[in-house]
């Protein structure tokens, strides 16, 4: 249910992404995440529901770091049935609800506020796993590379390799939930 999770993210271009995606056997899958807000919430906390095939899973995200591209989050979820997941999109979630289930101290209910799909590549490179996505939302469509790690280190050395081996140049990329929002908020205009 609680992982604190260290990763790098990186914002890429489509040359980018494609030069990558060569380096992946596994073809990639969709994955697509609901988020919700509250008014009042911090834009350091994220709730979505993330659904991959069959399955959906109830997540909070909080932002505890970030230094280089490197974020550190306490990330907390819970695997919920579709009934759950189709209530929830339709009323919205509870504090309590998602207090309870996740271990949480919210304040706020949440409202469903749209989607973004994922097509997520994962694969191995030198000591790396790799996270290669295609996100569409809101008529965007945008490209980032994310790898989880435990050895700030290790990423850093990452960034490295990319440049030298394959000439992707390190951009920071915020995350999905808020490029989803920042662009949810400039449509609203």
């Amino acid at each position: 249910m609680k992982n604190i999770e260290q990763e790098l993210k990186m914002r890429l271009d489509e040359r980018e992404y494609d030069i990558l995606l060569q380096k992946s056997d596994e073809r990639p899958v969709l994955q697509t995440n609901y988020y919700f807000a509250s008014d009042e919430i911090a834009s350091d906390v994220m709730v979505r529901i993330r659904q991959k095939g069959r399955s959906f899973l109830l997540c909070c995200k909080r932002r505890l770091s970030e230094n280089d591209g490197i974020t550190v989050c306490d990330e907390r979820e819970c695997d919920i049935t579709l009934a759950d997941a189709r209530r929830m999109l339709d009323d919205g979630l509870r504090c309590g609800e998602i207090n309870a289930k996740l271990g949480l101290d919210l304040q706020d209910d949440f409202l469903y506020k749209g989607k973004l799909d994922t097509y997520r590549a994962k694969f191995l490179l030198d000591e790396w796993v790799l996270e290669l996505d295609k996100n569409e939302y809101l008529n965007v469509t945008d490209y980032e590379l994310e790898c989880e790690c435990s050895r700030v280190d290790s990423l850093v050395k990452l960034k490295a390799c990319l440049l030298y081996n394959y000439g992707v140049v390190y951009k920071p990329s915020r995350p999905k939930s808020e490029r989803f929002f920042n662009t949810l908020r400039l449509g609203n205009k």
